[in-house]
C-alpha cells in the first residue's frame, strides 16, 4: 500500500511527540534516582513513582511500536527512532542506580583481574576479613595457594579508598564470582580504562547496547522485515533501565548471541561458531541453543562442517577458561551457589520445587524439560528456514526464562531482540509487567513482604492469559483454513 508524503509526515510528528514524552519520563527517572542513595532512606525511596514512570515509558514505546508497524520502513524514520533511543540512554548515563548493586562486583572483579590476580580463587568476604585483621571464616575455606593471594588482594583497597568502599558493597561477598571469563575480560577492560568508575562500565555497556540495535536492523533487513521494528528493543524501558541505570552486564553476551544468529542466517558458519563460543563464555545460557546451532549447520552445510563448528566452540570455550583453571573447584563455586540457592521473581519454579521437594530435583526436572523441548523444536521445525531457526531459539530462551528460579528483569534482556522479529503481544506485555519486580523492595522496606506474592501473580498472570488466548485464536484460524 502506497503511503502519501502527508501520512509519512504525520507519522514522524507522532513519533516525535512520543519520543519527547518518553524523554521527559526518562528525565523523571533520572531525577527520582537521587532518592536511591546506597544504604540510606529505604522506606522513603520513591519506588512507587519509579514503577509508574517505567510503565509510562513502556506505554509510550508500545504506542510508537503500533505506529511504525503500520507504516513502511523509511531510512529517516529509523534514524529518528535511534536518535531518541540514544537520548534516552544519555539521560540515564549519570543517574543513581535504582535498587541494584551488582556493578560493585563487576568493578571489584575487573580490578582484581587488571592486577594480574584470579577473581575466582578468593571470595570478597575473605579479602574484607583480611583487611580487618580477622581470621578467615570456617565457611570460607582457602587453599594454601589461595591464601598467598590475600595480601595482594588486600593491597587494592589499601592503596585506593574507592575500592575499600566497593569491596564493602559487593553483594553475596561470601560467594566467589559467578561471572564467566568474557565477563571478567570486560570488567578488566573497564578497570584498565578507569579503575572503579561506574561511568566507564556504563559506556562499555552502552557500546554493546547500541551495537545490538545495529545487529537487529541487519537481521530485519535479511528477513525483509520492517527495519523500524528495532524500536521494540531500542525504546524498551527494560533494556534502558537494566543496561544503563542498573548497569547489568547481560547486554554483552546478548550482543554475541545476536551476532551468532546473524552469522548463522548469513551462512558464515565458522564465524558464527566463534561468536557462539564467546556468548557461552559470556553466560552459560547459550549452551541450551547449541543443539539448534548444530542442527542448522547440518541442514545448511554438512555434518563435517557441523563437527568443525562444534569443535571450534569447544576449543574457544576451553581457551577462555584456561587462564583461570588454577582456581580449581572455586572456578564453579559461584555457579553452584546460584543453582542451589538463588530464587527470585519466579512464578513457575516455586510450584515445581514445592511439588518435588528438593531443590536439586527441581533443577533436574527443569533441565530435562528444557532438553526435551529443544529436541521437540528441532523435530517439529525446519531449521533450514531462517525465520523458523530464529523462532525456535526464541522459544527455547523464553521457556528457559519462564522456568528459571531467578526471573530477574535483566535476564529477559536476552529475549527483547527477538521481539523485534516476533512482536507477540503477550511477550511485549511481559516486558512492561516485569517493572513490577521493583515493588518487592517497596514491600520489603514497609514490612509487607508477603504482599509481593500477589504482585507476582499480577506480574505474570496477564502474560499467561494473553499467551493462551493468542494460541487458541491461532489454532482456531488454522482449523478454519
Amino acid at each position: 500500500m502506497r503511503v502519501s508524503e502527508a501520512e509519512m509526515a504525520g507519522s514522524r510528528r507522532y513519533l516525535l511527540l512520543l519520543g519527547t514524552l518518553s524523554l521527559l519520563v526518562y528525565g523523571g527517572i533520572a531525577w527520582l534516582s537521587q532518592g536511591f542513595m546506597y544504604g540510606q532512606g529505604h522506606a522513603q525511596r520513591p519506588i512507587l513513582a519509579f514503577v509508574g514512570l517505567y510503565i509510562a515509558a513502556w506505554l509510550f514505546s508500545m504506542l510508537a511500536f503500533r505506529q511504525v508497524r503500520q507504516s513502511p520502513c523509511q531510512r529517516l524514520e529509523v534514524w529518528l527512532l535511534m536518535a531518541f533511543a540514544c537520548l534516552f540512554r544519555l539521560v540515564l548515563l549519570f543517574s543513581q542506580p535504582i535498587q541494584e548493586d551488582d556493578f560493585y562486583r563487576y568493578l571489584w572483579d575487573g580490578e582484581v583481574l587488571a592486577n594480574g590476580l584470579n577473581p575466582y580463587r578468593v571470595a570478597p568476604l575473605s579479602v574484607l576479613n583480611f583487611t580487618k585483621g580477622l581470621s578467615p571464616s570456617a565457611e570460607l575455606p582457602l587453599r594454601a595457594a589461595d591464601e598467598d593471594d590475600l595480601p595482594r588482594l588486600a593491597s587494592i583497597p589499601a592503596h585506593d579508598g574507592r575500592f575499600a568502599l566497593i569491596l564493602s558493597r559487593v553483594n553475596h561477598p561470601a560467594v566467589p564470582t559467578i561471572y564467566p571469563p568474557l565477563a571478567q575480560a570486560v570488567f578488566a577492560l573497564s578497570a584498565l580504562a578507569a579503575p572503579g568508575s561506574l561511568l566507564a562500565l556504563r559506556l562499555i555497556f552502552l557500546g554493546f547496547d547500541l551495537a545490538i540495535c545495529g545487529l537487529i536492523v541487519a537481521v530485519l533487513g535479511h528477513l525483509k522485515l520492517n527495519r523500524s521494528l528495532v524500536l521494540v528493543y531500542a525504546w524498551s524501558p527494560l533494556v534502558i533501565k537494566e543496561t544503563i541505570n542498573s548497569s547489568h552486564y547481560d547486554v554483552v553476551p546478548t550482543f554475541f548471541l545476536m551476532l551468532t544468529l546473524l552469522l548463522y542466517v548469513k551462512k558464515r558458519v565458522l564465524l558464527a561458531s566463534f561468536s557462539c563460543a564467546l556468548a557461552i563464555l559470556g553466560k552459560i545460557y547459550p549452551l541450551l541453543l547449541l543443539p539448534i546451532f548444530v542442527g542448522k549447520m547440518v541442514t545448511t552445510h554438512s555434518r563435517r562442517q557441523a563437527l568443525l563448528g562444534l569443535g571450534l566452540v569447544i576449543g574457544v570455550v576451553g581457551l577462555g577458561y584456561a587462564p583461570f583453571v588454577a582456581a580449581g573447584s572455586m572456578l564453579w563455586q559461584g555457579t553452584l551457589a546460584f543453582a542451589e540457592r538463588w530464587q527470585t521473581n519466579s512464578l513457575l519454579f516455586p510450584f515445581v520445587q514445592s511439588s518435588i521437594g528438593e531443590r536439586w530435583a527441581a533443577n533436574s526436572v527443569i533441565a530435562l524439560l528444557l532438553a526435551f523441548s529443544v529436541l521437540c523444536l528441532l523435530l517439529r521445525h525446519e531449521v533450514r528456514d531462517d525465520q523458523e531457526f530464529l523462532w525456535i531459539n526464541f522459544f527455547a530462551l523464553g521457556l528457559l526464562f519462564l522456568c528459571s528460579p531467578a526471573g530477574n528483569p535483566w535476564y529477559f534482556l536476552w529475549l527483547v531482540p527477538f521481539l523485534c522479529i516476533f512482536p507477540l503481544r503477550s511477550w511485549l506485555l511481559l516486558s512492561g509487567l516485569l517493572g513490577l519486580y521493583y515493588l518487592w523492595f517497596y514491600c520489603l522496606y514497609h514490612r509487607t513482604a508477603e504482599t509481593f506474592r500477589w504482585i507476582l501473580w499480577v506480574e505474570y498472570l496477564p502474560f499467561y492469559a494473553l499467551l493462551v488466548w493468542d494460541w487458541l485464536k491461532k489454532r482456531e484460524n488454522r482449523q478454519e483454513i
